[in-house]
This record gives structure tokens, C-alpha cells and sequence, in this order.
């Protein structure tokens, strides 16, 4: 369980046998392939775009996605199960090509249908404001003789007495449509040599007037024609979407597969672009496992116009980084893999990980019966979905800490059992307690997130020590790494032998003797001596070593530091506390609502169902981001620094489907 060792491969072949050798290492090996670039060549920058017939499929398997409701964009999480048989015959077929643009024209011709829709509500929208005025539309507008104008006023500006007022001399018959408390719809009809003279008046009332000039017969008619227009389009566009649906239904699976195949051949097209090439010849090199490495130099027999050697990496190349670990801890790589894989040899912290990670998100939730609830989500989801299988199984492991931590702390939907007469028998489970209604189970909660602390960031110096004594780093095995395992061990023991950790109920008596604290005193001056002296041995200037020392064993990195570092873990405990102390008001809440006349218990259910569930939710959340951040800070920074480069895999990988050999 570590980085795996690497060999570098130099791959020169033929053209004529280049794409199905690649094709070859593609399917059968685990490896990396890159251009090969001699010394003294410029590597050409490559601009990495999807062909046309691979954009063509996405789109059309997009647009299908969207016609799928919740349930079927779940189901669509799950690969599909394919036989090579059946994947290189869907491989062959180009009638797919103009199946997904039938998909793409059916789809624009609904946007358009839906565009229409929207402009016709929009045309509704504006007639509705003038459904009082009952006359022809096409009598509204200026004539030769005559000009008729329908409008509105608001009343804040103008009442339609002041409005009648101004125009009592310009010889205007006016009248009102339609008021209310805001405005006044009203019509006007007057000479046309008063246009001027009745512009000034509207504009200065701030008369708004209807843009109808292009409408005929009445408002009301004008709206009915167009709800039967948004009828028959709302007809075409339920055509269109029964069309797709069907197309959906007979082809979306081949579309699926046909678009894997596609994306698969871009992955050996762009091995193929900007690599170094002679006329006849390509280069490319390979990172494979050391044991891989032979079976990859016999494809040579397959392929006779080939040659692959072992070459040595670059000068300062260091070989990407592949972690290799066994089933159960490789579900906790993803965590690696966010912070940033190690370098070549660094230790790879996963199986360390594997260890605490899922204990510590059990006891920030500590509820036994959302850690069997996901328990059971997890195994499902494992099941059915395969591309998420890994995560599933890493959160499964953290659903079995927290029902354990939920079990041992009286956790089960808060403090449910004591409502319905079942208390006693839980709580002889509760080996260490209720801490949310006892005061000796807050204590062994503060305890366990302690002493948890003090055994994850020992653990991660003892893993430094191991790791530069296999390095052959005697120097900073002794200085670097046990020197602080005898500091801060010295001093964790020396306070637990202390009045004061009696009084905190760390420790119900002092743990050492006097005589005991007194070696143990020695043994921290004796630490601190050598750290201040030797912390900091590659400065020349002693004033400065020694004063970086004095800060390194105090300050920086020091006493206070680690003592922040262990105070991080009684976090555990508050998360697992909040979590508890919502449950138990959740059910507070709920069986107040019991005694409600006929609707009483059915509110209790829905509260008590609704209430863990957000109680469940957002404490997922809570310990997922806080055990990752103890590991993160506290844990690596005891031994980890991270910074590689991940390997990446040139290998047949389906995001959708899952090949099934015949």
C-alpha cells in the first residue's frame, strides 16, 4: 500500500501499426502516455477539440436528458452494461449520426414553438391592459380628418377632472373606459388641426398612450384569437415533444455507447497529435508499473514494426504519482487526491487515512440510527450506481463509525427511545454515557475526542520517524522526528500527572508520581535543548539557529502550537453534541404536538420524520468538511507535504458504460 514504482518505456513504431498498438497498451495496461520530445525539439502546443461527430451525439444525449425527470436522471447515474460484442457493433453504425440530428431539429423547431408562445403571452399581456375599451381597434389612430387616441393617466399625476379641465377649449370628446385606485383608461377624439395643442396637454399629464396600430376588430376578440394560437402551438409543441420522447425511448442506450466509442478514439487521437515523428516513424513514451513493464515490451511480438525500450526519466523528471492499495483503502483516495498526491517518495498517507477518517465522521454525528440510514443509502447506491461506487463505499464506512459512536453514546434519532418506554434498554447499550443529559457522558465525550487527538497527531510523527529511517535519513529521523515524539509525549504526560488535569476530570487522579515527573521534566529540557541547538542545522549563523530553535520549540511549530492542534479535536465533540442536541429538540417539539385533538400524532410523525432528516443532512455535511480539515491541518502537517503529479491513466475507461467480455 504506497506509490507504485514506475518505469519509463521509450515506444517507437511504425505508422502503419501506430493507432492499434496504442489501442493495445490502451486496453491491456495500466500506463501514461506522453509525446516523446528529444532534446532540443520545441513541443508544439496542441489545442484539444471534440470532433464534429462527437459534439453532434453529446448534444443530442443532453438534449435527452432533459426530457427525463428526478427518477430517471438517478437511474441514469448507473452504467450500462455492454457487451464488446454489441459495443464494436454500435461503433460501426454512422446512422446514428443523423438520428442525433433528427433529436437537434426536433428540439430547435420546440424552442422556436416556444419562442412564439412566449411573444403571444406577451401580446395577451398588453391587450389585457385595454379589455374595457369594447370598440374596433383599427378606429384607433390618426386619420386625415380626425385623430382618436386610447390611453391611460395615472392619478398620482393627473386626476381625469384636471385632465377634462385642460382640454375643456380644444374642442375633445373624451371618455372614460375603465378606473381604479391608480389609473384612468379613457378615449379621445379630436380635430386633427388640435393635434399640436392636445400633444402638449397628454404629454404634460404624462398620458400613456396604446400601442395598437397594427391590431383589428376588438381587444377582446384579438385575445381569443391568440389563446387559440398558443392552443394549436402548445398542440405542435406536445408533437415535438412526443417525437423526441420516442426517440429517446429506441435510441438513447446505442447514442450512449456510440458516444464512448467516439470519446475513446479522441483519447488515442490526441496521443496521436503533436508527438515526434519521422516519415515513417512515431515516438511516444510510456509510465508503466515496474512489474507491468516486460508485458508491455512483448506486444513488440504482436505488433513486429515496433520497438519498446526502458529509458531513464529526464533530468529533474520525477515519474507521476499511481497509488496503489488494497480494496478497502483505496475508498479513501479520493481524500488524498483532493489535499494532492505525494510525491515519488513520499509516504502515501491513504492507508493512515483509512484508519481515522470514517471513526472521526462517525463521532461528529453519533446518532445510531442515521448511521444505519446511511448505511443503507450507501449500499444501494453502491450497487446501482458504479460510478460512484467508491465514494458509496467510503461513506458506508463512515454510516458503521456513526451508528458504533451512536450506539455507545445514546444516540438513536436523539433521545427517541425515551418517549416510547424503551430508554432503559438503550441506554445499558450507551457504554459511555448520554452526553447529552448526563454530565458523565459529556465527560467521556470530551475524553474520547482528546485522547483521539493526542493518538492521530502521534501516530502522524511516528509515521514521519518510519518514513525517514526507510529513506535512510538518520539526521532527521532523530532530530526532526523522535526528538518531538519525546518532547510532546513528555509534556502530554507530565500535565496528565498534574492537579490541573484533575480538576478538568481528564484524569481522575495524577497519572505519575513525582519522581516520574521529575525525568520526565529532563527528558522535555533535554528535547528542547536538542531542538533549539539542531531544529534549524542547515543555518551557518548560530545566533540565528539558536534563536529559530528558541521559536521552533515554543512558538512556531512548538508547545502552543501542538496544544491548538489537540484542542482542534474536542470539535468532535461539538459537532457530535449539535447533532444530538437538534435530534433531542426535534422530538421535544414533535411530542408537544401529540395531545393536538385528532391531527396531533400525525403532526408528531411529520416533525419527527422531517426534522432528523434536515438534522441527518446537514450533519453529513458538518463532518465530512471538519474530519477532513483535522486530517488536512493537524495530520498532515505532522508528515505530509503532497505536490505530485497524478498519473494519468491511458486506459479504456467508460464514464457511462461498463464493457462485459462475450
Amino acid at each position: 500500500m504506497a506509490v507504485a514504482k514506475l518505469k519509463k518505456l521509450l515506444v517507437a513504431v511504425h505508422t502503419s501499426q501506430e493507432k492499434p498498438l496504442l489501442s493495445e497498451i490502451k486496453l491491456h495496461t495500466v500506463s501514461e502516455i506522453n509525446p516523446y520530445i528529444p532534446s532540443g525539439e520545441r513541443e508544439k502546443k496542441k489545442i484539444k477539440q471534440k470532433s464534429e461527430n462527437l459534439s453532434l451525439i453529446q448534444q443530442s444525449l443532453d438534449i435527452l436528458g432533459s426530457y427525463k425527470g428526478v427518477f430517471g436522471l438517478l437511474a441514469s447515474m448507473a452504467k450500462i452494461p455492454v457487451k464488446r460484442s454489441e459495443f464494436m457493433e454500435i461503433s460501426k453504425r454512422n446512422d446514428l449520426l443523423k438520428t442525433a440530428e433528427d433529436i437537434l431539429k426536433h428540439n430547435l423547431e420546440r424552442e422556436s414553438i416556444l419562442a412564439k408562445i412566449k411573444t403571444v403571452k406577451s401580446e395577451i399581456n398588453h391587450l389585457l391592459v385595454w379589455k374595457d375599451y369594447k370598440g374596433n381597434l383599427e378606429d384607433i389612430g390618426d386619420f386625415p380628418l380626425y385623430c382618436v387616441r386610447l390611453g391611460k393617466i395615472n392619478k398620482k399625476n393627473c386626476s381625469f377632472e384636471e385632465f377634462s379641465e385642460k382640454l375643456k377649449n380644444l374642442e375633445v370628446s373624451l371618455s372614460e373606459i375603465f378606473s381604479d385606485n391608480e389609473t384612468t383608461v379613457c378615449l379621445l377624439a379630436f380635430h386633427r388641426n388640435f393635434k399640436e395643442n392636445v400633444d402638449e396637454v397628454i404629454t404634460s399629464c404624462a398620458f400613456e398612450e396604446s400601442e395598437l396600430k397594427n391590431y383589428q376588430s376588438t381587444v377582446e376578440e384579438n385575445i381569443l384569437l391568440r389563446r387559440q394560437m398558443i392552443d394549436n402551438l402548445n398542440g405542435k409543441d406536445e408533437a415535438e415533444k412526443k417525437t423526441i420522447r420516442i426517440l429517446m425511448e429506441k435510441h438513447e442506450k446505442d447514442l450512449t455507447i456510440y458516444s464512448e466509442y467516439l470519446a475513446a478514439e479522441e483519447q488515442v487521437k490526441e496521443a496521436l497529435a503533436g508527438h515526434y515523428k519521422t516519415d515513417s516513424v512515431s515516438f511516444y513514451t510510456l509510465w508503466v508499473k515496474e512489474k507491468e513493464a516486460d508485458r508491455v515490451k512483448k506486444l513488440t511480438e504482436k505488433f513486429p514494426f515496433s520497438n519498446i525500450i526502458d529509458i531513464e526519466p529526464d533530468e529533474g523528471e520525477m515519474p507521476p504519482i499511481l497509488l496503489e492499495n488494497n480494496r478497502y483503502v483505496k475508498n479513501f483516495e479520493m481524500v488524498t487526491t483532493l489535499f494532492g498526491v505525494p510525491r515519488y517518495f513520499e509516504v502515501d498517507p491513504t492507508p493512515y487515512i483509512s484508519v481515522f477518517f470514517a471513526m472521526f465522521f462517525g463521532l461528529c454525528i453519533t446518532d445510531a440510527v442515521y448511521g444505519i440510514l446511511l448505511m443503507a443509502i450507501s449500499a444501494f447506491a453502491a450497487y446501482k450506481y458504479k460510478n460512484i461506487r467508491s465514494f458509496m463505499i467510503f461513506m458506508f464506512f463512515g454510516g458503521f463509525w456513526t451508528m458504533v459512536m451512536g450506539a455507545l453514546f445514546s444516540g438513536w434519532l436523539g433521545d427517541l427511545p425515551s418517549y416510547i418506554g424503551l430508554g432503559d434498554f438503550f441506554g445499558r447499550i450507551a457504554l459511555l454515557g448520554d452526553p447529552v443529559n448526563t454530565n458523565e457522558g459529556a465527560m467521556n465525550f470530551f475524553r474520547l475526542s482528546l485522547l483521539l487527538g493526542v493518538i492521530h497527531i502521534f501516530f502522524g510523527l511516528f509515521i514521519k520517524l518510519f518514513d525517514l529511517l526507510k529513506n535512510k535519513d538518520y539526521a532527521g529521523a532523530f532530530f526532526d522526528a523522535f526528538v518531538w515524539i519525546l518532547y510532546i509525549g513528555s509534556l502530554v504526560i507530565l500535565f496528565l500527572g498534574t492537579d490541573i488535569a484533575v480538576s478538568m476530570q481528564i484524569v481522575s487522579k495524577p497519572l505519575v508520581s513525582g519522581a516520574v515527573s521529575k525525568i520526565l521534566l529532563y527528558t522535555v529540557l533535554f528535547s528542547v535543548a536538542v531542538i533549539v541547538l539542531f531544529a534549524n542545522r542547515s543555518e551557518k549563523n548560530w545566533v540565528m539557529r539558536i534563536f529559530m530553535g528558541f521559536l521552533n520549540a515554543t512558538i512556531i511549530g512548538g508547545v502552543t502550537a501542538y496544544v491548538g492542534d489537540i484542542l482542534s479535536y474536542i470539535r468532535l465533540m461539538a459537532l457530535g453534541l449539535t447533532s444530538a442536541g437538534i435530534g433531542v429538540a426535534m422530538n421535544k417539539i414533535a411530542f408537544t404536538m401529540k395531545d393536538i385533538p385528532y391531527v396531533g400524532i400525525i403532526f408528531t410523525v411529520i416533525i419527527i420524520i422531517g426534522g432528523h432528516l434536515f438534522n441527518f443532512a446537514i450533519n453529513l455535511l458538518g463532518a465530512f468538511v471538519h474530519t477532513m480539515r483535522l486530517h488536512f491541518v493537524e495530520f498532515f502537517g505532522k508528515f505530509y507535504t503532497g505536490g505530485g503529479v497524478e498519473f494519468k491513466r491511458f486506459r479504456e475507461d467508460y464514464k457511462n458504460i461498463v464493457i462485459i467480455d462475450d
